[in-house]
């Protein structure tokens, strides 16, 4: 009876999960938190969540259904070229999500095992957010720095120092956010799963 329980759990939270991704992806100002002149994302703290209330394994489903809702989106309503350049990229829509997943749930499971799981879910979170953003710029770096460059109106030369700007800054934000949302969000599912 407890297994149907815990796997009838497993599918809902799932489902909720990927649906409120899919949800914060489409509906403007639900995935971001708008604070000028910053644009901090928020959607990786429904992956780390995952990863934290269910498995890595799951946390990485969750990322794989960001990445491709960023992608759809990108195809279906595009808000400049960027975005059909950037987005429609596997590597750098789906990869980065993908590892936000594997990331903290990794790191979250490690510190669970020496039974700190508040300091591992903190850790956890700011090192899966960090993953997303180093990741995405580093791939756009890679694939399409200079079409990025000319987008931003910088030297080509200059984009690594641009890039690192905004890891300093809304990187960090991102990672803040996560490190305190996420904690709170996934003890409050765990404590449903274990009454």
């Amino acid at each position: 009876m407890q297994t149907q329980k815990n796997k009838t759990y497993r599918i809902a939270i799932l489902g909720i999960l990927s649906a409120f991704i899919i949800i914060q992806t489409f509906v403007p100002f639900l995935g971001n938190i708008p604070i000028p002149p910053l644009n901090p994302t928020i959607i990786h703290i429904t992956v780390i969540v995952a990863a934290f209330v269910l498995s890595t394994k799951d946390g990485m489903l969750v990322g794989l259904v960001w990445g491709l809702a960023r992608m759809v989106k990108a195809y279906t309503l595009p808000a400049s070229p960027l975005d059909l350049l950037l987005w429609t990229n596997p590597v750098i829509a789906v990869v980065p999500r993908v590892m936000v997943g594997l990331v903290a749930g990794l790191v979250f499971h490690a510190f669970l095992k020496r039974k700190q799981e508040k300091v591992g879910m903190v850790t956890a979170a700011v090192l899966g957010s960090l993953t997303n953003t180093v990741l995405v710029l580093g791939f756009i770096a890679l694939f399409y720095g200079n079409e990025y460059a000319t987008a931003l109106n910088v030297d080509p030369s200059n984009l690594l120092k641009v890039l690192a700007g905004i890891v300093a800054t809304n990187g960090i934000g991102e990672a803040v956010a996560a490190g305190l949302i996420a904690p709170f969000i996934a003890t409050a599912l765990m404590k449903v799963r274990r009454k």
